[in-house]
């Protein structure tokens, strides 16, 4: 765990449970929650099992040896969570690893808190 001086003291737990969601289910934050954004109730059931620690926010990254078997996760909280999705897909192409998602979000750039779940 890395952390910035002056951060939120919540910004691990955060990070932990977006890295946990992708772990948890095998897939990114970000792909859960595009598949069960009009499954509310199943996303309540996911968060109740893993005792709260699924955040349904992208910026859980998988990362993927070079067979694509799943070795980990990424967890990012701190700015927009577009911006966080592409600092952690950075980290680990960085370290020669694979992610999923591959690719950042087109949009990540733009992201702003005004108009983004932070």
């Amino acid at each position: 765990m890395k952390c910035e001086d002056g951060s939120g003291i919540i910004r691990f737990d955060v990070a932990f449970g977006k890295a946990w969601r992708a772990l948890g289910m095998g897939i990114s934050s970000r792909l859960i929650g595009d598949r069960l954004s009009n499954r509310p109730t199943f996303q309540f059931a996911l968060a109740t099992a893993s005792d709260g620690q699924l955040i349904p926010l992208p910026g859980g990254v998988l990362i993927r040896d070079a067979v694509g078997i799943n070795i980990g996760a990424v967890g990012i909280s701190g700015d927009t969570s577009d911006k966080d999705e592409y600092c952690a897909i950075k980290a680990i192409h960085a370290a020669a690893l694979t992610s999923e998602p591959a690719e950042p979000d087109p949009g990540w750039h733009d992201s702003s808190f005004s108009d983004h779940s932070p």
